[in-house]
């Protein structure tokens, strides 16, 4: 995988963090993965198609997601499992992603997202057969794990 495919993702991760969130968002590591994996305990997961194909994955441990949905909610919340929390858990997706591909776009490789898929609890087992980076991040309000996994098509739309 391309390190501007990566890279298009950091910045609009940093952003969107700090402007939703109003807290810094720190790169701790990354890693090529295996294929297969299990779900963190919200995941989620955004299509993309056009020039690039594949999946971006965002993973969140319940009490990051918490803290995250409260934030967003502007209230304290328990339970991540009603539609209100759902959608602005998958709508920080869904941000990023948007972002990272107008900066994507801007590269030469234009391409749509699909709206989020979340799963929801932890332990659903994937399987990929795109080679996925794992970018790890964190935060004052919890970690955020980014799978990215593109490859390139030959379309040009």
């Amino acid at each position: 995988m391309k390190e501007d495919y990566v890279n298009s993702f950091l910045a609009p991760a940093k952003m969107v963090w700090e402007k939703e969130m109003g807290s810094t968002l720190e790169v701790v590591g990354a890693e090529v993965t295996a294929n297969q994996f299990t779900t963190d305990d919200l995941t989620v997961i955004i299509g993309v198609s056009g020039r690039l194909e594949g999946n971006v994955l965002y993973g969140f441990s319940e009490e990051s997601a918490q803290a995250i949905v409260s934030v967003m909610v502007g209230e304290p919340i328990s339970t991540i499992n009603d539609e209100l929390a759902l959608s602005a858990i998958g709508e920080i997706g869904n941000m990023i992603t948007g972002n990272a591909a107008a900066r994507l776009a801007q590269l030469g490789y234009a391409c749509n997202i699909s709206p989020p898929v979340i799963i929801n609890p932890a332990g659903s087992r994937f399987t990929s057969f795109v080679p996925q980076i794992l970018v790890k991040f964190t935060s004052p309000l919890g970690g955020l794990a980014v799978r990215i996994g593109l490859t390139e098509t030959l379309r040009t739309e």
